[in-house]
Protein backbone atom coordinates (compact mmCIF):
# COMPACT_ATOMS: atom_id res chain seq x y z
CA UNK A 1 0.00 0.00 0.00
CA UNK A 2 1.23 3.50 -0.77
CA UNK A 3 1.41 6.56 1.51
CA UNK A 4 1.16 10.29 0.85
CA UNK A 5 1.71 13.64 2.54
CA UNK A 6 0.48 17.14 1.74
CA UNK A 7 1.53 20.22 3.70
CA UNK A 8 1.97 23.94 3.12
CA UNK A 9 5.79 23.80 3.23
CA UNK A 10 8.30 21.40 1.59
CA UNK A 11 10.36 21.18 4.79
CA UNK A 12 7.37 19.92 6.74
CA UNK A 13 6.55 17.45 3.96
CA UNK A 14 10.14 16.17 3.93
CA UNK A 15 10.11 15.69 7.70
CA UNK A 16 6.89 13.68 7.49
CA UNK A 17 8.27 11.53 4.67
CA UNK A 18 11.39 10.70 6.68
CA UNK A 19 9.25 9.52 9.59
CA UNK A 20 7.15 7.31 7.30
CA UNK A 21 10.25 5.87 5.64
CA UNK A 22 11.63 4.96 9.07
CA UNK A 23 8.46 3.03 9.95
CA UNK A 24 6.44 5.70 11.75
CA UNK A 25 2.72 5.99 11.20
CA UNK A 26 0.54 8.87 9.96
CA UNK A 27 0.20 10.44 13.40
CA UNK A 28 3.95 10.32 13.97
CA UNK A 29 4.51 11.96 10.58
CA UNK A 30 1.80 14.59 11.00
CA UNK A 31 2.97 15.67 14.46
CA UNK A 32 6.58 15.88 13.24
CA UNK A 33 5.54 18.00 10.25
CA UNK A 34 3.39 20.21 12.46
CA UNK A 35 6.27 21.05 14.81
CA UNK A 36 8.36 22.00 11.76
CA UNK A 37 5.57 24.33 10.66
CA UNK A 38 5.61 25.89 14.16
CA UNK A 39 9.14 27.04 13.31
CA UNK A 40 8.99 27.94 9.60
CA UNK A 41 5.42 29.35 9.47
CA UNK A 42 5.32 31.53 12.61
CA UNK A 43 2.84 33.86 10.93
CA UNK A 44 0.29 31.04 10.80
CA UNK A 45 0.87 28.65 13.66
CA UNK A 46 3.02 27.89 16.65
CA UNK A 47 3.42 26.78 20.23
CA UNK A 48 1.19 29.71 21.22
CA UNK A 49 -1.74 28.59 19.06
CA UNK A 50 -4.29 25.79 19.01
CA UNK A 51 -5.84 23.32 16.59
CA UNK A 52 -8.12 20.40 15.69
CA UNK A 53 -7.40 16.94 14.32
CA UNK A 54 -9.14 13.94 12.79
CA UNK A 55 -7.48 10.54 13.05
CA UNK A 56 -8.83 7.60 11.02
CA UNK A 57 -7.45 4.18 11.93
CA UNK A 58 -7.39 2.84 8.39
CA UNK A 59 -10.25 0.47 9.07
CA UNK A 60 -13.54 1.93 10.32
CA UNK A 61 -12.92 4.31 13.24
CA UNK A 62 -12.69 8.10 13.08
CA UNK A 63 -11.67 10.15 16.13
CA UNK A 64 -11.98 13.93 16.42
CA UNK A 65 -9.63 15.84 18.77
CA UNK A 66 -10.32 19.37 19.96
CA UNK A 67 -7.15 21.20 20.96
CA UNK A 68 -8.69 24.64 21.24
CA UNK A 69 -8.37 26.76 24.36
CA UNK A 70 -11.18 28.25 26.41
CA UNK A 71 -12.01 31.88 27.06
CA UNK A 72 -10.13 32.97 30.22
CA UNK A 73 -12.22 32.78 33.36
CA UNK A 74 -11.57 36.47 34.02
CA UNK A 75 -12.62 37.59 30.52
CA UNK A 76 -16.18 38.83 31.03
CA UNK A 77 -18.21 41.67 29.54
CA UNK A 78 -17.69 43.62 32.77
CA UNK A 79 -13.93 43.08 32.82
CA UNK A 80 -13.71 44.18 29.20
CA UNK A 81 -15.68 47.31 30.00
CA UNK A 82 -13.54 48.04 33.05
CA UNK A 83 -10.46 47.77 30.81
CA UNK A 84 -11.93 50.31 28.39
CA UNK A 85 -13.07 47.90 25.66
CA UNK A 86 -16.53 47.70 24.11
CA UNK A 87 -15.63 44.35 22.57
CA UNK A 88 -12.65 42.01 22.53
CA UNK A 89 -9.87 43.91 20.72
CA UNK A 90 -8.43 42.65 17.46
CA UNK A 91 -4.93 42.16 18.87
CA UNK A 92 -3.07 42.35 22.15
CA UNK A 93 -3.37 40.62 25.50
CA UNK A 94 -7.15 40.88 25.81
CA UNK A 95 -7.57 38.76 22.65
CA UNK A 96 -5.66 35.76 24.04
CA UNK A 97 -7.18 32.39 25.01
CA UNK A 98 -5.39 29.32 26.35
CA UNK A 99 -2.85 27.92 23.84
CA UNK A 100 -3.67 24.23 23.30
CA UNK A 101 -1.46 23.48 20.30
CA UNK A 102 1.22 21.42 22.03
CA UNK A 103 -1.27 19.50 24.17
CA UNK A 104 -3.17 18.50 21.02
CA UNK A 105 -0.04 17.09 19.39
CA UNK A 106 1.05 15.35 22.58
CA UNK A 107 -2.38 13.75 23.05
CA UNK A 108 -2.55 12.50 19.48
CA UNK A 109 0.97 11.11 19.63
CA UNK A 110 0.38 9.39 22.96
CA UNK A 111 -2.93 7.83 21.92
CA UNK A 112 -2.28 6.97 18.27
CA UNK A 113 1.42 7.44 17.51
CA UNK A 114 4.36 5.07 17.90
CA UNK A 115 7.43 7.28 18.50
CA UNK A 116 8.48 9.62 21.28
CA UNK A 117 7.75 13.31 21.64
CA UNK A 118 11.49 13.96 21.67
CA UNK A 119 11.79 12.26 18.26
CA UNK A 120 8.99 14.24 16.63
CA UNK A 121 10.35 17.55 17.96
CA UNK A 122 13.85 16.88 16.61
CA UNK A 123 13.55 18.26 13.04
CA UNK A 124 11.78 21.40 14.24
CA UNK A 125 14.41 22.01 16.88
CA UNK A 126 17.16 21.80 14.26
CA UNK A 127 15.44 24.41 12.07
CA UNK A 128 14.96 26.72 15.04
CA UNK A 129 18.56 26.39 16.19
CA UNK A 130 20.48 26.29 12.90
CA UNK A 131 18.14 28.66 11.06
CA UNK A 132 15.63 28.36 8.26
CA UNK A 133 15.15 30.12 4.96
CA UNK A 134 12.25 32.56 4.72
CA UNK A 135 9.71 31.62 2.06
CA UNK A 136 7.52 34.12 0.23
CA UNK A 137 4.51 33.40 2.46
CA UNK A 138 6.37 34.51 5.59
CA UNK A 139 7.98 37.47 3.83
CA UNK A 140 4.64 38.75 2.52
CA UNK A 141 2.97 38.46 5.90
CA UNK A 142 5.91 40.08 7.72
CA UNK A 143 5.69 43.02 5.32
CA UNK A 144 1.92 43.27 5.83
CA UNK A 145 2.24 43.22 9.62
CA UNK A 146 5.67 44.81 9.93
CA UNK A 147 4.62 48.15 11.32
CA UNK A 148 2.84 46.49 14.23
CA UNK A 149 5.48 43.80 14.82
CA UNK A 150 8.51 46.07 14.72
CA UNK A 151 8.12 47.34 18.28
CA UNK A 152 7.52 43.90 19.81
CA UNK A 153 10.66 42.82 21.70
CA UNK A 154 10.35 39.21 20.51
CA UNK A 155 8.72 39.32 17.08
CA UNK A 156 10.43 42.51 15.92
CA UNK A 157 14.04 41.25 16.04
CA UNK A 158 13.01 37.95 14.45
CA UNK A 159 10.80 39.12 11.59
CA UNK A 160 11.29 42.89 11.30
CA UNK A 161 14.98 43.26 12.22
CA UNK A 162 16.11 46.85 12.27
CA UNK A 163 12.63 47.90 11.23
CA UNK A 164 12.78 46.07 7.87
CA UNK A 165 10.57 43.00 7.33
CA UNK A 166 12.47 39.83 6.49
CA UNK A 167 12.73 39.12 2.78
CA UNK A 168 12.37 35.90 0.87
CA UNK A 169 15.61 33.92 1.06
CA UNK A 170 16.77 35.45 4.34
CA UNK A 171 17.75 33.18 7.22
CA UNK A 172 15.99 33.32 10.59
CA UNK A 173 17.44 31.67 13.69
CA UNK A 174 15.27 31.28 16.75
CA UNK A 175 17.26 29.94 19.71
CA UNK A 176 14.49 30.82 22.16
CA UNK A 177 12.05 28.58 20.29
CA UNK A 178 14.72 25.87 20.14
CA UNK A 179 14.94 26.03 23.92
CA UNK A 180 11.17 25.79 24.23
CA UNK A 181 11.16 22.74 21.96
CA UNK A 182 13.82 21.14 24.17
CA UNK A 183 11.53 21.66 27.15
CA UNK A 184 8.59 20.16 25.26
CA UNK A 185 10.70 17.16 24.24
CA UNK A 186 11.48 16.38 27.87
CA UNK A 187 8.34 17.56 29.67
CA UNK A 188 5.55 17.43 27.09
CA UNK A 189 2.78 20.01 27.10
CA UNK A 190 3.41 20.61 30.81
CA UNK A 191 6.35 22.70 29.64
CA UNK A 192 3.92 25.18 28.10
CA UNK A 193 0.87 24.90 30.35
CA UNK A 194 2.62 24.82 33.73
CA UNK A 195 5.86 25.99 35.28
CA UNK A 196 8.17 28.81 34.16
CA UNK A 197 7.04 28.99 30.52
CA UNK A 198 3.37 29.13 31.47
CA UNK A 199 4.14 31.79 34.05
CA UNK A 200 5.97 33.83 31.42
CA UNK A 201 3.08 33.53 28.96
CA UNK A 202 0.60 34.67 31.58
CA UNK A 203 2.83 37.53 32.73
CA UNK A 204 3.32 38.79 29.16
CA UNK A 205 -0.39 38.58 28.34
CA UNK A 206 -1.54 40.27 31.53
CA UNK A 207 1.08 43.01 31.22
CA UNK A 208 -0.57 43.84 27.90
CA UNK A 209 -4.06 44.04 29.40
CA UNK A 210 -5.04 40.40 28.98
CA UNK A 211 -7.06 38.12 31.23
CA UNK A 212 -5.28 34.77 30.87
CA UNK A 213 -4.26 33.20 34.19
CA UNK A 214 -2.24 30.22 35.38
CA UNK A 215 -5.56 28.64 36.40
CA UNK A 216 -6.72 28.81 32.76
CA UNK A 217 -3.50 27.17 31.64
CA UNK A 218 -3.65 24.41 34.25
CA UNK A 219 -7.27 23.47 33.51
CA UNK A 220 -6.71 23.00 29.76
CA UNK A 221 -7.24 19.53 28.30
CA UNK A 222 -7.41 18.16 24.76
CA UNK A 223 -10.94 16.86 24.30
CA UNK A 224 -12.41 14.16 22.12
CA UNK A 225 -15.14 15.87 20.12
CA UNK A 226 -18.33 14.41 18.71
CA UNK A 227 -18.10 15.20 14.99
CA UNK A 228 -21.01 15.94 12.73
CA UNK A 229 -21.61 14.14 9.44
CA UNK A 230 -23.55 14.59 6.22
CA UNK A 231 -24.23 12.17 3.40
CA UNK A 232 -23.24 13.59 0.03
CA UNK A 233 -22.81 11.90 -3.35
CA UNK A 234 -22.55 8.44 -1.80
CA UNK A 235 -19.99 9.52 0.81
CA UNK A 236 -19.99 10.59 4.46
CA UNK A 237 -18.40 13.97 5.13
CA UNK A 238 -17.04 14.52 8.66
CA UNK A 239 -16.68 17.92 10.32
CA UNK A 240 -15.95 19.36 13.75
CA UNK A 241 -19.01 20.48 15.75
CA UNK A 242 -19.93 23.93 17.04
CA UNK A 243 -18.42 26.33 17.84
CA UNK A 244 -16.44 25.76 14.63
CA UNK A 245 -17.49 26.44 11.04
CA UNK A 246 -17.75 22.69 10.43
CA UNK A 247 -21.56 22.57 10.62
CA UNK A 248 -21.65 25.16 7.83
CA UNK A 249 -20.05 22.67 5.43
CA UNK A 250 -22.53 19.96 6.37
CA UNK A 251 -25.52 22.28 6.04
CA UNK A 252 -24.36 23.44 2.61
CA UNK A 253 -23.91 19.88 1.34
CA UNK A 254 -27.33 18.87 2.67
CA UNK A 255 -28.87 21.58 0.46
CA UNK A 256 -27.19 20.37 -2.73
CA UNK A 257 -28.28 17.85 -5.32
CA UNK A 258 -25.07 16.06 -6.46
CA UNK A 259 -25.52 15.98 -10.22
CA UNK A 260 -23.67 17.05 -13.33
CA UNK A 261 -23.36 19.51 -14.83
CA UNK A 262 -22.89 21.26 -11.48
CA UNK A 263 -25.23 24.17 -10.82
CA UNK A 264 -22.68 26.60 -9.38
CA UNK A 265 -25.33 29.17 -8.49
CA UNK A 266 -26.88 26.51 -6.29
CA UNK A 267 -23.47 25.74 -4.75
CA UNK A 268 -22.98 29.44 -4.02
CA UNK A 269 -26.43 29.79 -2.48
CA UNK A 270 -25.99 26.64 -0.39
CA UNK A 271 -22.61 27.82 0.85
CA UNK A 272 -24.04 31.18 1.91
CA UNK A 273 -26.91 29.46 3.69
CA UNK A 274 -24.66 26.91 5.37
CA UNK A 275 -22.35 29.55 6.78
CA UNK A 276 -25.31 31.59 7.96
CA UNK A 277 -26.80 28.59 9.75
CA UNK A 278 -23.48 27.92 11.49
CA UNK A 279 -23.27 31.50 12.74
CA UNK A 280 -20.49 32.60 10.41
CA UNK A 281 -22.46 34.69 7.91
CA UNK A 282 -19.86 36.72 5.95
CA UNK A 283 -22.51 39.32 5.04
CA UNK A 284 -23.05 40.08 8.72
CA UNK A 285 -19.36 40.46 9.58
CA UNK A 286 -18.77 44.21 9.58
CA UNK A 287 -16.91 46.43 12.04
CA UNK A 288 -17.43 50.18 12.22
CA UNK A 289 -19.94 50.12 9.40
CA UNK A 290 -17.60 48.49 6.90
CA UNK A 291 -16.24 44.99 6.29
CA UNK A 292 -13.03 44.34 8.25
CA UNK A 293 -9.73 43.71 6.51
CA UNK A 294 -9.19 39.98 6.50
CA UNK A 295 -5.82 39.05 8.00
CA UNK A 296 -6.38 35.58 9.41
CA UNK A 297 -3.88 32.80 8.92
CA UNK A 298 -3.74 29.06 9.51
CA UNK A 299 -1.94 25.99 8.25
CA UNK A 300 -3.27 22.53 7.36
CA UNK A 301 -1.63 19.19 6.63
CA UNK A 302 -2.83 15.76 5.55
CA UNK A 303 -1.14 12.36 5.85
CA UNK A 304 -2.15 8.81 4.93
CA UNK A 305 0.33 6.06 5.79
CA UNK A 306 1.03 2.62 4.36
CA UNK A 307 -1.53 0.93 6.63
CA UNK A 308 -4.27 3.42 5.76
CA UNK A 309 -4.12 5.42 9.00
CA UNK A 310 -4.93 9.03 8.16
CA UNK A 311 -4.59 12.44 9.80
CA UNK A 312 -6.38 15.69 8.99
CA UNK A 313 -4.70 18.39 11.11
CA UNK A 314 -5.32 22.13 11.22
CA UNK A 315 -3.50 24.50 13.55
CA UNK A 316 -3.42 28.26 13.88
CA UNK A 317 -2.52 31.41 15.79
CA UNK A 318 -5.65 32.88 14.15
CA UNK A 319 -4.50 36.29 12.89
CA UNK A 320 -1.22 37.00 11.13
CA UNK A 321 1.29 36.44 13.97
CA UNK A 322 -1.65 36.04 16.36
CA UNK A 323 -2.02 38.78 18.96
CA UNK A 324 1.16 40.52 17.72
CA UNK A 325 2.41 39.74 21.19
CA UNK A 326 5.65 37.78 21.33
CA UNK A 327 6.60 35.68 24.34
CA UNK A 328 10.36 35.25 24.70
CA UNK A 329 10.07 31.87 26.40
CA UNK A 330 8.25 30.34 23.42
CA UNK A 331 10.17 32.28 20.79
CA UNK A 332 7.04 33.43 19.02
CA UNK A 333 3.53 34.84 19.17
CA UNK A 334 0.59 33.97 21.34
CA UNK A 335 -2.68 33.61 19.45
CA UNK A 336 -5.60 36.06 19.38
CA UNK A 337 -8.43 33.51 19.17
CA UNK A 338 -10.86 35.53 21.32
CA UNK A 339 -11.04 38.02 18.44
CA UNK A 340 -13.63 35.75 16.83
CA UNK A 341 -16.02 37.04 19.49
CA UNK A 342 -15.45 40.53 18.14
CA UNK A 343 -15.88 39.34 14.56
CA UNK A 344 -19.21 37.66 15.30
CA UNK A 345 -20.45 40.25 17.81
CA UNK A 346 -20.63 37.78 20.67
CA UNK A 347 -20.06 38.43 24.35
CA UNK A 348 -17.32 36.39 26.04
CA UNK A 349 -18.42 33.41 28.10
CA UNK A 350 -15.70 32.55 30.64
CA UNK A 351 -14.54 28.96 30.39
CA UNK A 352 -16.35 28.30 27.09
CA UNK A 353 -14.69 27.71 23.73
CA UNK A 354 -14.76 30.78 21.47
CA UNK A 355 -15.96 30.47 17.85
CA UNK A 356 -13.39 28.79 15.60
CA UNK A 357 -12.82 29.24 11.90
CA UNK A 358 -10.39 26.29 11.79
CA UNK A 359 -11.89 23.03 10.49
CA UNK A 360 -10.16 19.84 9.34
CA UNK A 361 -12.22 17.66 7.03
CA UNK A 362 -12.48 13.93 6.39
CA UNK A 363 -14.54 11.84 3.95
CA UNK A 364 -15.41 8.15 4.14
CA UNK A 365 -17.32 5.75 1.90
CA UNK A 366 -18.87 3.06 4.01
CA UNK A 367 -16.28 2.48 6.71
CA UNK A 368 -13.34 3.17 4.40
CA UNK A 369 -11.47 6.42 4.12
CA UNK A 370 -11.89 8.37 0.88
CA UNK A 371 -9.85 11.47 1.72
CA UNK A 372 -8.60 13.95 4.30
CA UNK A 373 -8.76 17.61 3.38
CA UNK A 374 -8.58 21.09 4.79
CA UNK A 375 -8.09 24.72 3.85
CA UNK A 376 -6.21 27.61 5.43
CA UNK A 377 -7.93 30.97 5.28
CA UNK A 378 -10.49 32.09 7.86
CA UNK A 379 -14.01 32.26 6.47
CA UNK A 380 -12.75 30.77 3.20
CA UNK A 381 -12.33 27.39 4.88
CA UNK A 382 -15.91 26.07 4.66
CA UNK A 383 -16.41 27.72 1.28
CA UNK A 384 -13.37 26.03 -0.25
CA UNK A 385 -14.16 22.69 1.37
CA UNK A 386 -17.63 22.66 -0.19
CA UNK A 387 -16.16 23.52 -3.59
CA UNK A 388 -13.43 20.87 -3.31
CA UNK A 389 -15.98 18.21 -2.35
CA UNK A 390 -18.18 19.12 -5.31
CA UNK A 391 -15.17 19.02 -7.64
CA UNK A 392 -14.09 15.57 -6.41
CA UNK A 393 -17.27 13.74 -5.48
CA UNK A 394 -19.56 15.14 -8.19
CA UNK A 395 -17.27 16.17 -11.05
CA UNK A 396 -14.88 13.27 -10.38
CA UNK A 397 -11.66 15.30 -10.36
CA UNK A 398 -8.41 14.07 -8.81
CA UNK A 399 -7.13 15.84 -5.67
CA UNK A 400 -4.68 18.16 -7.42
CA UNK A 401 -7.16 18.92 -10.20
CA UNK A 402 -9.83 19.82 -7.65
CA UNK A 403 -7.44 22.11 -5.79
CA UNK A 404 -6.30 23.86 -8.97
CA UNK A 405 -9.79 24.69 -10.23
CA UNK A 406 -10.92 28.33 -9.73
CA UNK A 407 -12.90 29.21 -6.60
CA UNK A 408 -15.49 31.68 -5.44
CA UNK A 409 -15.37 33.54 -2.15
CA UNK A 410 -18.13 35.27 -0.23
CA UNK A 411 -16.17 38.08 1.40
CA UNK A 412 -16.79 40.05 4.59
CA UNK A 413 -19.85 42.18 3.94
CA UNK A 414 -21.30 39.58 1.56
CA UNK A 415 -19.68 40.60 -1.73
CA UNK A 416 -18.63 37.86 -4.13
CA UNK A 417 -15.09 37.47 -5.47
CA UNK A 418 -14.11 35.03 -8.23
CA UNK A 419 -10.90 33.61 -9.56
CA UNK A 420 -10.44 33.82 -13.36
CA UNK A 421 -12.35 31.30 -15.46
CA UNK A 422 -14.76 30.31 -12.71
CA UNK A 423 -18.10 28.98 -13.97
CA UNK A 424 -19.90 31.88 -12.22
CA UNK A 425 -17.97 34.56 -14.11
CA UNK A 426 -20.58 34.85 -16.87
CA UNK A 427 -23.34 35.77 -14.42
CA UNK A 428 -21.16 37.67 -11.92
CA UNK A 429 -18.57 39.48 -14.07
CA UNK A 430 -17.91 42.21 -11.47
CA UNK A 431 -16.75 39.56 -9.00
CA UNK A 432 -13.67 38.86 -11.13
CA UNK A 433 -12.23 42.28 -10.29
CA UNK A 434 -13.11 42.19 -6.60
CA UNK A 435 -10.12 41.51 -4.30
CA UNK A 436 -10.66 38.59 -1.92
CA UNK A 437 -8.55 40.11 0.89
CA UNK A 438 -5.22 38.88 2.31
CA UNK A 439 -6.66 35.42 3.02
CA UNK A 440 -7.12 35.08 -0.71
CA UNK A 441 -9.08 32.10 -1.98
CA UNK A 442 -7.65 29.79 0.65
CA UNK A 443 -4.85 27.25 0.57
CA UNK A 444 -5.90 23.60 0.45
CA UNK A 445 -4.11 20.32 1.08
CA UNK A 446 -5.70 16.96 0.32
CA UNK A 447 -4.79 13.27 0.35
CA UNK A 448 -7.23 10.67 -0.89
CA UNK A 449 -8.10 7.90 -3.29
CA UNK A 450 -8.90 8.60 -6.93
CA UNK A 451 -9.68 5.78 -9.33
CA UNK A 452 -8.05 3.25 -7.00
CA UNK A 453 -4.86 5.22 -6.43
CA UNK A 454 -3.79 7.23 -3.39
CA UNK A 455 -3.05 10.78 -4.53
CA UNK A 456 -2.05 14.00 -2.80
CA UNK A 457 -2.70 17.59 -3.79
CA UNK A 458 -1.35 20.86 -2.40
CA UNK A 459 -2.24 24.43 -3.16
CA UNK A 460 0.07 26.47 -5.38
CA UNK A 461 -1.77 29.54 -4.07
CA UNK A 462 0.50 29.24 -1.03
CA UNK A 463 3.37 27.09 -2.21
CA UNK A 464 2.06 23.76 -0.93
CA UNK A 465 4.10 20.58 -1.14
CA UNK A 466 3.23 16.89 -1.66
CA UNK A 467 5.04 13.56 -1.55
CA UNK A 468 3.99 10.05 -2.53
CA UNK A 469 5.70 6.98 -1.11
CA UNK A 470 5.59 3.51 -2.65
Amino acid sequence: MTAAVATSDPRATAAAVEVLQEGGNAVDAAVTACFVLYVVEPQSCGVGGDGFMFVHDGDHTTVALDGSGAVPMELTPDSLSDAGHDVVPARGGASVTTPGAVALLETALGEYGTISLAAVVGPARRYASAGFEVRSTLAITAARSGESLASDPVLGPLYVPGGTPVSEGATVRNPQLAGCLDAIASQGSRAVLAGPIAEAIVERVRADGGFLSEVDMARHRTLEAVPGTAEFAGHTVWQMPQPTQGPGVLDALARLEPRTPVDWEAVLDATRSGMRSAGFDPAAIVVGGRPPRATGDTTFLAVVDHSGQAVSLITSVFGDFGAHLGVAEIGGPIHNRATTLRMLRQAPEPGAKPPHTTIPGLVTRGDRLRCVLGVAGGIMQPQAQVQLLVRMLVEGLAPQQAIDRPRFKVCFGGDLALEPDHELAETHPAALARPPGPEGFGAAQLVGWHQGRLEAGADSRRGGSVAHLA
